[in-house]
């Protein structure tokens, strides 16, 4: 879905096997590319389930847009192997899962 609106490039990465680093100043259309590119790779079978698809930014907004993106390209059944989160609710997530591994001087309290 809107990938015939994409530049030679740009089309390029979305389609690539490889990993790519998309580096670009705001409004370049960074959002739209990961979108597409996970799309694609969603839909065309290059991350077959139960293969996920995890994209980390920074700000809560840039994450949930990003998830949007891939929903309305998506059918549910792609779209739920998507995760779009900040790097912080990632953290937590793995110190939610993993936190009670970790030696007694860095496990943290229940309350954390």
């Amino acid at each position: 879905m809107g990938v015939e609106a994409l530049e030679a490039n740009a089309l390029k990465v979305v389609r690539s096997t490889d990993n790519r680093s998309v580096i670009a100043g705001p409004g370049a259309g960074k959002t739209e590319l990961l979108a597409q590119r996970a799309a694609y790779l969603l839909q065309t079978g290059s991350a077959p389930p139960p293969r996920r698809i995890l994209a980390i930014s920074f700000k809560r907004d840039a994450a949930t847009n990003l998830a949007a993106r891939v929903r309305q390209r998506c059918h549910r059944n792609h779209a739920g192997r998507f995760d779009s989160m900040t790097f912080d609710a990632f953290a937590k997530g793995l110190i939610d899962r993993f936190g009670q591994a970790l030696p007694d001087r860095w496990r943290p309290r229940p309350d954390y």
